[in-house]
C-alpha cells in the first residue's frame, strides 16, 4: 500500500499520524466451520508478513514491522446444543506478539484467552445466561508506551437472565 498512514514516533510519549512511503504486506487467511448434529465448530486464523518502507523522516522505519501487527492471530469456538433452547460454548483466541511502536522498542506480548458461555432455559421464554471471559486470567497488555502499560480485561464472569419477547 503506497502512502500508508502510520503512527510515527516523535518522542518518548509523542506520536503523530504521517504518511510513509508504503507498507508491504502479504499473508494468508483461513476460516472453517462445521456442524455435526448438535455440535458446531468455527475457526479462523491469519498470518501476516508486513514491513514498512520509508525514506526521509521515515527512513528509520524502513524494514520494520508496522506497529500493532502480529504475525499470527487465530481463534476457534465449539458449541453444543444438548436440547431445545440450551447452548454451551467455549472459545479460544490467540494474538501473537507485536510491537507497540513503529521503532520496535516496546513489545505487546502474545496472549491466549479462553471464554465460555452457557444458556440454560428456565421457563418458556426465560433462560439463565452465564458467561466467562479470559477464564485463565491471562495478562493481556494492550498498550506499552515506554513502560506505561495498559491491561486488557482480566478474568470476568457474568450471570444474567435472558427474556425472549
Amino acid at each position: 500500500m503506497k502512502n500508508a498512514v502510520a503512527n510515527v514516533t516523535l518522542g518518548t510519549n509523542l506520536r503523530q499520524r504521517r504518511n510513509i512511503d508504503a507498507i508491504r504486506a502479504r499473508g494468508l487467511e483461513a476460516a472453517a466451520s462445521a456442524n455435526v448434529g448438535r455440535l458446531s465448530f468455527d475457526a479462523s486464523a491469519s498470518w501476516t508478513d508486513a514491513e514498512a518502507r520509508g525514506s526521509g523522516f521515515a527512513a528509520v522505519l524502513d524494514g520494520n514491522r508496522p506497529s500493532q501487527t502480529p504475525r499470527f492471530v487465530g481463534g476457534a469456538s465449539l458449541a453444543w446444543r444438548p436440547a431445545e433452547a440450551w447452548l454451551l460454548s467455549a472459545t479460544i483466541r490467540h494474538v501473537g506478539a507485536q510491537f507497540e511502536d513503529d521503532r520496535e522498542t516496546n513489545i505487546l506480548p502474545a496472549a491466549t484467552t479462553l471464554d465460555a458461555y452457557a444458556q440454560i432455559p428456565l421457563l418458556r421464554d426465560v433462560a439463565l445466561v452465564l458467561r466467562g471471559e479470559n477464564l485463565t486470567d491471562e495478562t493481556i497488555i494492550t498498550r506499552n508506551q515506554s513502560g506505561s502499560i495498559d491491561l486488557g480485561v482480566p478474568r470476568t464472569v457474568w450471570a444474567g437472565v435472558k427474556i425472549g419477547l
